[in-house]
């Protein structure tokens, strides 16, 4: 090789642009005819000075990629085309073949926890983290790290459920850091992913909040005394100790308050096989049965608005237990968009929720309607009818309706 000559020939700023497309076409096809358009004087001039053209005018140019290897090495400049581009740009790296064995290198890597997935029933978690890049990119790219995250994600997942198993706890067991699952690590986000698309047969919202997450696997974030339900009448099979204490409340007709803590780490032994349960929105609806039904009223559960993880944890264990659930909210947007998640994720039946109904209380007033209209996915009428009113509805407006339903016998 003669680097000056080289340099002289096809070096230089002038013709950065033509080794470029060069080196691309050499990379993409190996050889065969590059085209160019509005060719500058100077690669007009490099081209056929090497190849031995006579000069030709116009703003394109073609030339076939062997045809100025060969000259390359007739002139005893370099061995080729290639070598003479290296010699003078440095290594050609084909970009999009990289990229294309690294996407190669991550799914063989994926695909080697398959089987791990599917006895977790977290298949689809798995090829939803191939698709969307998310554990690429919490491991920065760096396949050794993405891979110890996935084992670190997946053993967690082998370990759970629980039973009311502490967040740092479970991170410590797991993970020797106790703080290994808090928001914002890496494992906590793949763990929490798996939790919302899938677990064990029971689906999660995708949207759920942290806590919510991590109570429907068995697992406590903090103490979880902050997050409770209210419930009355749900009968219970003596057993443990928090059983007894339940089973006096419901033969006493007294409301009761469970804590997400208690719930997990005590789940009661619910009585409540082909029984109904209804749940409601407003903690006014239980005060009002408590007070004029006592031991003649139907189990109840309120939400409180929107449900947390207490609520959410205490439903799945009543569906779990045989339960007939029915839900009743307010008549507005907010209450049809807490309706509508519940009866996506509960085997529900709406209560007193439908158009018909609605049309029963033309007489009723009520504050106008505000918020983001929505689709009731129980009845598809609803939202125009409610649209027509303009005002809406809320349980304290229906209260004695409400209790006749509750009335037993």
């Amino acid at each position: 090789m003669e680097p000056e000559r080289l340099q002289r020939l096809l070096g230089g700023n002038e013709l950065a642009r033509l080794r470029h497309k060069l080196a691309r076409k050499l990379l993409r096809d190996g050889g065969g005819r590059l085209s160019l358009s509005r060719v500058s004087d100077a690669e007009r001039a490099a081209v056929e000075r090497l190849i031995g053209r006579s000069p030709r005018q116009g703003k394109s140019l073609s030339v076939e990629l062997e045809a100025l290897s060969r000259a390359l090495a007739r002139a005893g400049v370099a061995a080729d085309l290639r070598v003479a581009l290296e010699a003078l740009d440095g290594p050609l790296i084909d970009a999009r073949a990289e990229r294309e064995a690294e996407r190669r290198r991550w799914k063989e890597m994926l695909d080697g926890y398959r089987r791990r997935a599917e006895l977790l029933g977290v298949a689809d978690w798995l090829e939803a983290l191939q698709a969307n890049g998310l554990l690429k990119r919490l491991a920065r790219g760096n396949e050794s790290q993405g891979q110890r995250l996935l084992e670190q994600a997946l053993g967690v997942l082998e370990r759970l459920p629980v039973q009311g198993l502490s967040l740092s706890a479970l991170a410590a067991e797991c993970l020797g850091d106790a703080h290994g699952l808090d928001a914002g690590r890496p494992v906590a986000a793949l763990v929490r992913r798996a939790l919302a698309r899938h677990w064990r047969g029971g689906v999660a919202r995708v949207d759920s909040d942290e806590r919510s997450l991590w109570a429907h696997a068995g697992v406590l974030m903090g103490g979880d005394i902050t997050s409770a339900v209210l419930t009355w009448r749900l009968p219970v099979r003596p057993g443990q100790s928090l059983d007894r204490a339940l089973s006096c409340y419901c033969q006493q007709a007294e409301p009761s308050w469970l804590t997400l803590r208690q719930l997990l780490r005590h789940p009661p032994a619910w009585a409540c096989a082909g029984r109904d349960v209804f749940v409601c929105e407003n903690p006014a609806v239980l005060a009002e049965a408590a007070e004029r039904l006592g031991a003649a009223g139907a189990p109840l559960v309120v939400t409180w608005g929107q449900p947390g993880a207490a609520v959410l944890t205490l439903l799945e264990q009543l569906e779990a237990a045989g339960a007939v659930l029915h839900y009743h909210g307010d008549f507005d947007w907010a209450g049809i968009r807490i309706a509508n998640a519940l009866l996506e994720r509960f085997a529900m039946r709406p209560w007193r929720m439908g158009v018909g109904d609605l049309l029963e209380y033309a007489d009723l007033g009520g504050r106008l309607l505000a918020g983001r209209p929505r689709e009731a996915r129980w009845d598809p009428k609803l939202r125009s009818a409610l649209e027509a009113r303009g005002r809406a509805v809320h349980e304290e407006q229906l209260i004695d309706i409400l209790l006749g339903d509750l009335r037993l016998g």
